[in-house]
């Protein structure tokens, strides 16, 4: 399965705060591949590419909590996780998020921009972006 990554060079403040880092962007890609998992199985996940800490992990997943992009229920001891939105969700929303922040920064031109860079695409690439954009919010 493809991993997601969505990152954008062009911030307000309102994004900064929502969006993810590199590492919680690993950690939702396995959560998204898990369903649902504790601190312990996604830091089994994380360890096969690179070794982390478990508090690491444990602070990471509090602050995608707080992020609004995951959820937790105690069971037992601890907190299983689960991803807020589904992948194709929160790709529609961030993408949304990107263009809209960007339209606000630089105005109409900025649409101009988009349309290049969509046209640039290679065919496939460029299908699959244009019908996440004709998707209902």
């Amino acid at each position: 399965m493809k991993n997601i990554v969505i990152t954008s060079t062009l911030r307000s403040r309102h994004m900064k705060r929502n969006s993810l880092s590199d590492l919680e962007q690993e950690v939702m890609n396995i959560l998204w591949n898990i369903k649902s998992g504790s601190v312990r199985d996604v830091l089994t996940q994380l360890s096969k590419q690179r070794k982390y800490a478990y508090t690491t992990v444990m602070t990471i997943l509090g602050r995608m909590v707080e992020k609004g992009v995951i959820t937790r229920k105690l069971e037992g001891n601890g907190f299983i996780y689960f991803p807020k939105l589904s992948k194709e969700n929160f790709i529609a929303k961030s993408v949304h998020s990107v263009f809209s922040s960007t339209v606000a920064a630089f105005g109409q031109e900025s649409v101009s921009y988009f349309a290049k860079e969509i046209q640039s695409l290679n065919p496939k690439r460029r299908k699959e972006l244009l019908k996440l954009l004709k998707e209902p919010k």
